[in-house]
């Protein structure tokens, strides 16, 4: 985990403190600022950075629900997942009924670990899985996809490390050409450590995050605190205009901060 996934981790646990100390409710209780729906499949290259990728977007008010595959239940595992991202996260599994609801409900999918099985099926637009089924009807209804292509990519630097370099040049070829036919599709290829920042921006463009909200003037003098920077943060926004002299909580900042908002003097 590098330095800025940390610090906004840490971010996160503070403010709930800080909120709890202060009787102000908790950001993680709050309305979630968006739902994602994580699909593993049964990959394990960068399995645990994805994990930490996930957690990353949980602080900044993301619900997410979590879709297994048959080899992901097997590799990945229900309670592996509630250790690292809550005990009361939704997981749907190959026994569950089809998630549509949880689905239509996404602001986003997110493939946190795609392999080279899966996007083959989706290159060959074959829904003969759930996990297939979900991320191609994903796509038809228009909602952002976003999949970690490191297990798919044959050129990975996990690869090289365990020597598995000498895939023939067809083979190499064949696998590179179906991570860009989905790539066409309207998937979003992204480094594993980088699907937290991809998923971020993909939601800041989904919800039109840079319209600003202008708090009205009032009669007497103005604080900017954290239950409205929280409501800014839920309708999507990314700028936060107060009056000149406004006063803004240490906590306000600090949330403003966490949610990527800015906050500026008119």
């Amino acid at each position: 985990m590098d330095n800025e996934k940390l610090v906004e981790l840490v971010t996160a646990e503070v403010m709930r403190r800080l909120g709890s100390a202060q009787g102000e409710k908790p950001l993680q209780t709050a309305a979630p600022l968006y739902t994602a729906l994580a699909i593993f499949t049964g990959g394990s290259i960068g399995l645990e950075t994805s994990l930490e990728e996930l957690k990353a977007l949980q602080a900044i008010g993301t619900k997410l629900t979590v879709v297994l595959s048959q080899a992901a239940e097997t590799i990945v595992g229900e309670n592996w997942i509630k250790e690292k991202l809550g005990s009361d996260i939704p997981i749907i599994t190959s026994q569950s009924p089809y998630p549509g609801k949880y689905l239509r409900a996404a602001d986003i999918v997110l493939v946190p670990v795609l392999t080279q099985n899966t996007a083959a099926k989706l290159a060959h637009t074959l829904s003969d899985t759930m996990a297939c089924t979900l991320i191609i009807q994903a796509l038809m209804l228009g909602k952002p996809v976003l999949a970690a292509a490191n297990a798919a990519d044959p050129q990975d630097g996990w690869r090289v490390q365990k020597e598995m370099t000498k895939t023939p040049p067809a083979l190499r070829e064949a696998l590179q050409n179906n991570l860009k036919k989905i790539a066409a599709f309207g998937i979003e290829l992204t480094p594993v450590d980088s699907l937290a920042a991809a998923a971020k921006k993909a939601l800041r463009k989904e919800t039109n995050s840079d319209l600003p909200v202008i708090l009205d003037k009032p009669a007497k003098k103005q604080v900017l605190d954290a239950e409205a920077v929280r409501r800014a943060a839920q309708s999507g926004t990314g700028i936060v205009k107060i009056e000149q002299g406004t006063l803004v909580t240490p906590l306000a900042r600090d949330i403003a901060r966490e949610s990527h908002i800015d906050i500026v003097y008119n």
